[in-house]
């Protein structure tokens, strides 16, 4: 009996390590997968000759109509290799080096339209915590002044809370889905001209309600402005800003963010006792509601002013605009042209990987 149990013990144990050895084959092929994905990613330029480099250079500014700067990107296909051996590339003059230099030593020293372009990404993030804290104190007036005091009824409470959440419920069923074909049609600058333009008149519109389902479209619809928005201008900062601030910048949408909340709160303050004005019922909450519009509306007028983003403007195939934008986003051509370059083969790299597979069923498929 003993032998026998120790045989089937014996089975069974063989058994569970062909299974376990088997499981390890294939996460460690997942993890080869993922890791030559990664490698590939992180410098799809790693491992080309300098003459490679050159020669694939001049074969992309004449593809792409940029064969009058065929120099300027040669610089920059080397540099964008191994941005840190710059002193040692001999095709460099001495005031390319000087600005290469001076972006290590000076990581802060950028352009003004780029610092422009971030205040305005400040600004869209400031609206967006504004749109969420301005309800906070309207919902002490609005409520019975429509008959929807949530201490009432129970009825009540479950309309003041769809009130209250109407914008995010947008957001879930329809503005988040949205931000993909926004950002493929409008661009960068457009979808945020879009969800400003909404922002402020939804704003606006949420001041001149009279009835809690008026006031419930209102907010529902400011959801279509809030969903774009969140969804874009991180990514709008991310692609117009060098990388050794970029972590900076993309991170900011969440302190102005909080900041934007915090201002909402104090227009509510701001505003809690103004009185009724004839004709007016409810001005103090209708104002605490509209006062968000005004960061919206000033970004409406200015975001244009905002160079375009160069990955968008690169993947519409307008080099020479991404070039420009470029240009306008760093101190020197030099810098322009490694950063259009760098932008183009790692689309290439994505667009390569990304071939054949669904990314939606990956979420599920691939581990994470």
């Amino acid at each position: 009996m003993s032998a026998s149990n120790d045989k089937f013990y014996e089975k069974k144990n063989d058994s569970a390590s062909e299974e376990f050895t088997k499981e390890s084959r294939e996460v460690r092929h997942i993890d080869n997968v993922v890791e030559n994905v990664n490698a590939k990613l992180a410098n799809p330029l790693a491992g080309l000759s300098r003459d490679q480099l050159i020669a694939d250079a001049s074969k992309f500014v004449h593809s792409h109509g940029l064969g009058h700067l065929e120099e300027e990107f040669q610089k920059g296909a080397l540099i964008a290799q191994d941005p840190s051996a710059f002193e040692s590339l001999s095709l460099l003059t001495d005031e390319d080096r000087n600005v290469l230099r001076r972006e290590v030593t000076h990581k802060w020293d950028q352009p003004m339209t780029l610092y422009w372009l971030v205040i305005m990404c400040s600004l869209g993030a400031a609206v967006q915590g504004m749109d969420q804290s301005a309800i906070n104190g309207a919902n002490l007036f609005f409520a019975p002044q429509f008959g929807i005091d949530p201490t009432s009824s129970s009825r009540n409470s479950w309309i003041f809370g769809l009130v209250n959440s109407a914008p995010y419920l947008c957001c879930g069923l329809i503005g988040c889905w949205l931000s993909a074909p926004l950002n493929k049609y409008f661009g960068r600058r457009g979808t945020i001209f879009i969800a400003a333009t909404l922002s402020f008149l939804t704003c606006i519109w949420q001041g001149l309600t009279n009835t809690w389902w008026h006031l419930f479209i209102a907010r529902f619809v400011l959801g279509f402005g809030i969903g774009p928005k969140s969804a874009t201008v991180p990514v709008y900062a991310a692609e117009c800003t060098p990388p050794a601030i970029r972590g900076a910048l993309v991170m900011m949408w969440q302190m102005w963010t909080a900041f934007g909340i915090m201002i909402g709160n104090v227009c509510d303050i701001a505003f809690f006792h103004v009185p009724d004005k004839p004709g007016i019922t409810g001005l103090n909450w209708r104002l605490m509601l509209s006062s968000a519009g005004i960061p919206a509306l000033v970004i409406m007028s200015q975001v244009w002013f905002c160079p375009e983003s160069p990955r968008w403007l690169i993947s519409k195939g307008r080099y020479d605009k991404a070039y420009e934008s470029l240009l306008r986003l760093r101190h020197s051509p030099v810098q322009a042209a490694r950063d259009l370059y760098y932008i183009h083969v790692l689309l290439e790299a994505e667009a390569e990987i990304m071939t054949g597979r669904n990314r939606f069923l990956e979420l599920f498929t691939v581990p994470r």
